[in-house]
């Protein structure tokens, strides 16, 4: 006997119950939308053909490059702990493993002849891989820093992969996906990687910069003397 209510049955056959049962395309978030969720930790979203690695590069280290042209002493960002240095290497490491993405995608439609020999297409895909041009870590000059062009410079590492890796971002899996079986997507893969690599190094100089910034403008001895006679209306200047 069915107990389900004949009100109920009726329905799910509304065009409304039938497309509630069709899969539903992922959310698409803006680029900044993505980059926010994995300052707060959410999990990925997907990325898909219209994020440009460039681009993400270029809002992040941007800003950061006015702020410290804007310093007196920019160069002083150059050593210590939370540098543009070490910011540019956490990038040139993004960038050469985008670019083993890439390659390795190309590798194996270069090597789909080659498919009932495993071993030889493994090596293949290998040496491909390895074969494929990383970008070089720039030479950041103490000008640089002055006038922030080093930020067009970290950026620059993308340019020749930024095209093709958003290709395959268009292709590949959004998170979840069924096809994937429990793996992650590209999109999980690639929030992961950034979150290590340019969100890590561009936060800690970012936090540098706020605390720079607050002891900048945090009153001296002096200040404070100043401020002192002047309350009991005595001018010091």
């Amino acid at each position: 006997m069915n107990d389900i209510p004949s009100h109920v049955i009726a329905r799910r056959g509304t065009p409304a119950a039938l497309a509630a049962l069709r899969p539903q395309p992922p959310r698409r978030y803006s680029q900044a939308e993505l980059r926010e969720r994995r300052h707060i930790g959410l999990p990925a979203a997907h990325y898909d053909g219209t994020w440009s690695l460039a681009r993400e590069i270029a809002d992040v280290v941007g800003p950061l490059a006015q702020r410290i042209a804007a310093y007196d002493r920019p160069t002083r960002f150059m050593r210590s702990t939370a540098t543009v240095p070490m910011l540019a290497e956490a990038v040139h490491e993004l960038v050469g493993v985008v670019v083993g993405w890439v390659a390795e995608a190309d590798a194996r439609r270069r090597t789909a002849h080659l498919a009932n020999e495993p071993g030889k297409r493994k090596y293949a895909m290998t040496t491909l891989v390895d074969l494929a041009p990383r970008p070089a870590l720039p030479d950041i000059t103490e000008k640089d820093m002055a006038s922030g062009a080093w930020a067009a410079a970290v950026v620059a590492m993308a340019e020749a992969v930024d095209a093709e890796f958003s290709t395959l971002l268009a292709r590949s899996h959004p998170p979840n996906a069924p096809t994937l079986r429990g793996q992650p997507s590209r999109s999980d893969q690639l929030a992961r990687l950034l979150a290590r690599t340019i969100d890590r190094a561009a936060l800690a100089l970012q936090r540098r910069l706020n605390r720079d910034d607050y002891a900048d403008h945090r009153p001296t001895e002096t200040d404070r003397a100043r401020a002192e006679l002047a309350a009991l209306g005595i001018d010091t200047d």
